[in-house]
């Protein structure tokens, strides 16, 4: 009798530790596709937004709204929020951050019971893209600010946010990894948040919206997420998310759209060179999907739902990649163009119908090429390429709103940033309008900013402000 008691008793424990795991399995499931229709539901929020904006930008209005079709077809405000026929509500806060530009955030929360509640926020800057104003022409580069640090932090990259420039380094010379500068005054940058440390090599970062996105070579934490809201309150507390790409060290470079963030690293034997991340909640950065290849992913620029990647590998150096499904990575038929010689790939920008790309320096090559793309992803010329000798290591490129001027970071002595006119460059005439020497370290990064029409670049030791001709 006890024996059979005995055995009663222990399969009724093994019948309730199946039975709980089982419930912990379908409330996780559950809970799981809560935040996903949520989700979904933000993101179309913060789509209605830019179609209000897109219609007419004086629709946008400070406050709080919600959203429904309106009898046209179209999105428009309506009431404070939105309730969705299965119970979800979503809201959203517009607020002017000038004229000519709205921020938006939609939150949308749930509540269906024990443990099956929760909320998700997705934030976006709208600009009036109608909007006419004077662009100057790139033809001289001239130098209107500096900030310099000393000793030299080997400064790397650089990413803008409003009034403020966020540089990484390296490390070992003392460098902070990660800077911020305050740069309303564009003759006298000041740099703040001097205590901050990250702690590891800061390499390739950008900004989407409110959140920070870096490029470290800290192990487990390779990409890292940072709320710049209050970028003057920037600290290390203002961390939100990490995410360990595999292998210590190896991430180097970054695109996003909408909120699709795709990062490139270093080859690797055994793992990937390109990861695609759902970021619609930066303090919750998941991977969508990876792709191996067997070179190095040292640059990525976007373009029709494709990725051109600045690649090392020597009979592909430039890369195509179909991202229409980041869920589902693959390499474009052809896969991508293989240049003269072996030197890496390194920088890569697009723009309209052309894909540009910089590389290392080599014997006979020249390390500016660019590519029409207009009736195929994968070029296949003629028309082009087009190429240009710098003689020396392209490091970093950008190019303006139209694509007209493409700006050049390179380790030439005497140009360490350089004007490329594209138009020229496309007629086969002499496409180099402007150059400058400094004697503050190579070029290393920069960043062309539209709003201001000022061109921001990084040395080994400075920070540089240049502006157009009037």
């Amino acid at each position: 009798m006890l024996d059979i008691l005995l055995g009663v008793a222990i399969f009724a424990i093994f019948i309730g530790i199946a039975g709980h795991s089982l419930l912990t399995s379908q409330r996780l499931t559950i809970s799981s596709g809560d935040r996903l229709r949520a989700v979904s539901l933000t993101e179309e929020a913060i789509e209605a937004v830019r179609s209000i904006r897109d219609g007419d930008f004086d629709d946008l209005i400070e406050g709080t709204h919600g959203i429904r079709i309106g009898d046209d077809g179209i999105w428009e405000f309506n009431g404070s929020e939105t309730v969705s026929s299965d119970g979800y509500t979503t809201s959203i806060v517009i607020t002017a951050v000038d004229d000519n530009r709205y921020s938006a955030s939609a939150t949308t929360t749930w509540d269906f019971g024990v443990q099956r509640s929760g909320s998700v926020t997705i934030s976006s800057t709208y600009s009036n893209w109608r909007q006419e104003r004077s662009m100057g022409t790139w033809n001289v580069l001239l130098h209107t600010g500096t900030h310099l640090e000393d000793p030299a932090p080997n400064f790397n990259d650089i990413a803008i946010k409003g009034n403020y420039a966020f540089v990484t380094s390296e490390v070992d010379g003392g460098g902070a990894g990660l800077y911020v500068f305050d740069v309303s005054n564009l003759s006298l940058p000041t740099r703040i948040a001097e205590g901050f440390v990250l702690g590891a090599e800061g390499h390739q970062l950008l900004v989407s919206g409110d959140t920070l996105f870096v490029i470290t070579s800290m192990p487990g934490a390779e990409l890292q997420a940072y709320d710049i809201s209050a970028p003057e309150e920037f600290s290390a507390g203002k961390l939100i998310d990490t995410y360990n790409i595999p292998e210590s060290g190896k991430a180097r470079s970054m695109a996003i759209y909408g909120t699709t963030l795709f990062v490139g690293s270093q080859q690797d034997g055994s793992q990937p060179e390109l990861y695609s991340f759902n970021v619609s909640d930066p303090s919750d950065i998941s991977l969508l999907d990876s792709l191996n290849d067997s070179g190095s992913y040292n640059g990525i620029t976007l373009n029709g739902g494709y990725a051109y990647i600045a690649n090392s590998e020597d009979v592909a150096e430039l890369t195509v990649i179909d991202v229409f499904d980041p869920s589902n990575l693959q390499f474009a038929p052809g896969i991508g163009y293989n240049l003269t010689d072996v030197p890496d790939g390194r920088a890569v920008v697009s723009f309209e119908n052309s894909v540009a790309i910089g590389r290392s320096v080599g014997d006979v090559i020249q390390e500016l090429a660019l590519f029409d793309i207009a009736d195929s992803p994968v070029p296949s010329p003629p028309p082009g390429p087009w190429y240009r000798g710098v003689g020396t290591d392209v490091h970093d490129m950008d190019r303006s709103a139209t694509g007209k001027y493409i700006f050049v970071a390179t380790e030439h002595e005497s140009a360490e940033v350089q004007v490329i006119d594209s138009d020229l460059w496309r007629a086969g005439q002499m496409p180099l309008i402007a150059s400058y020497d400094t004697d503050t370290g190579i070029g290393r990064g920069l960043i062309y900013d539209p709003i201001r029409d000022r061109l921001f670049a990084v040395t080994i030791s400075a920070l540089l402000i240049f502006s157009p001709n009037p």
